[in-house]
C-alpha cells in the first residue's frame, strides 16, 4: 500500500527543486523508498518552519574545500559530516537535524551505559555539535521535538510504539496539554509520519490520544504535515 501511495521518482524531483540552492542531485535523496521518504519529511519540517515565519538556512559540511549537501540515512556517522537546517525567528534560533542520536529523558551521566535513541528528525537548541562523534548523544534537555518517520501504513502497535518513544524522550508532552486554552508553540510538536494510510486500529488509538490531549501529531498520506 505505502509503495503505491508514495511516488519515489516524483518526490526525488520535487526535493531536488526544493533544495536547488544546495545544488542537490537526485542521488542525494537515497536509493531506497524509505530513505527518500525520510528526505521528504525532513523537507516538510523545513517548510513548516518557513510557513510559520522562521528564516531557514541549510548548513552543509565542507568536503574537499567545498560545501556539499549530504543527508544522513544511517544510524552511524558523526553529525559534522551531514547537512542540517538553521532556523531563526525573533532572536531565537534552533536546528533541524536528520538521524541524530539523542539521550532519553531518564538517562543520567552516572549511568553505566548510555541510554539513547537515533531519531529520524530532531529539532534541537542551536548549539555547536561539530565535536560529536558517531556515538555521541545529544543532551536530552537540548531536544525540542523529534519526528519518527516510517515508510508504511500505520497499525495500532506502531502508534503505541511512537507514544513509547515520546515517553522516553519528551514525557512532558504526554500530559493534558491541548485543552481549549492551548495554542501551538513556536516549534513543531513531536510527530509520527507514515507514508501510507491509517488502519482502523491505528485510527482508534489516535482518537484516544486526541481525547487525552497529548501534544503530539500523527501524519499520514491522507493527513499530511503541510
Amino acid at each position: 500500500m505505502a509503495d503505491y501511495l508514495f511516488d519515489q521518482s516524483t518526490v526525488k524531483i520535487q526535493l531536488k527543486d526544493f533544495f536547488v540552492n544546495e545544488k542537490a542531485t537526485i542521488n542525494n535523496f537515497g536509493s531506497t523508498v524509505n530513505q527518500t521518504f525520510e528526505a521528504h519529511v525532513f523537507a516538510n519540517v523545513i517548510k513548516w518552519y518557513k510557513e510559520n515565519g522562521w528564516t531557514v538556512n541549510i548548513i552543509n559540511p565542507i568536503k574537499n574545500g567545498q560545501q556539499v549537501f549530504t543527508l544522513k540515512f544511517n544510524t552511524r556517522g558523526a553529525p559534522f559530516n551531514y547537512s542540517y537546517a538553521h532556523c531563526e525567528k525573533n532572536g531565537y534560533s534552533c536546528q533541524i537535524r536528520h538521524g541524530l542520536r539523542t539521550h532519553t529523558e531518564s538517562y543520567k551521566d552516572r549511568n553505566n551505559k548510555s541510554a539513547n535513541i537515533v531519531c529520524d528528525i530532531v529539532i534541537m537548541d542551536d548549539i555547536n555539535i561539530d565535536y560529536f562523534n558517531t556515538d555521541t548523544a545529544l543532551q536530552n534537555d537540548l531536544l525540542i521535538a523529534f519526528g519518527e518517520v516510517k515508510h508504511m501504513s500505520a497499525y495500532a502497535e506502531l502508534i503505541a510504539s511512537f507514544i513509547g518513544l515520546v515517553h522516553e524522550l519528551k514525557p512532558e508532552k504526554l500530559r493534558r496539554i491541548r485543552t481549549r486554552k492551548w495554542a501551538r508553540a513556536e516549534n513543531i510538536s513531536c510527530f509520527l509520519y507514515v507514508s501510507g494510510i491509517m488502519y482502523k486500529t491505528a485510527e482508534g488509538l489516535v482518537e484516544t490520544i486526541e481525547k487525552r490531549k497529548y501534544d503530539v501529531d500523527i501524519y499520514s498520506f491522507s493527513n499530511p504535515m503541510n
